[in-house]
């Protein structure tokens, strides 16, 4: 179950808001603290948006341009997604809770 969306402005961690488009610096601490706790992620690009992927890979070239892998669904499965830092216009971190954990 998916407790919360957070992403960061200014390096900070916000709630997202509606088409929020965030900078590249903000884009590349989502996907750390994503990857580091290994939390799933939604990408949104201009190739589409895709939710609940799984960041597999995170590279910066010497110029600073951004290139990440994640597993996305696919229909019944999942498939290898390569995203480039020209489509990428804001990643949401989705923080999950297991239901046996969660109390009413």
């Amino acid at each position: 179950m998916i407790i919360s969306f957070v992403t960061f402005r200014d390096g900070k961690m916000i709630e997202p808001e509606p088409g929020m488009v965030m900078n590249m610096d903000d884009i590349k601490k989502a996907l750390a603290y994503a990857f580091l706790y290994d939390y799933n992620v939604t990408v949104f690009s201009s190739s589409g948006n895709y939710s609940n992927v799984k960041i597999l890979s995170i590279k910066v070239n010497e110029k600073g341009n951004l290139f990440f892998s994640g597993l996305v669904n696919s229909g019944s499965s999942k498939k290898r997604q390569n995203f480039s830092w020209r489509e990428i216009s804001s990643v949401v971190i989705e923080i999950e809770k297991a239901m046996g954990n969660v109390y009413f």
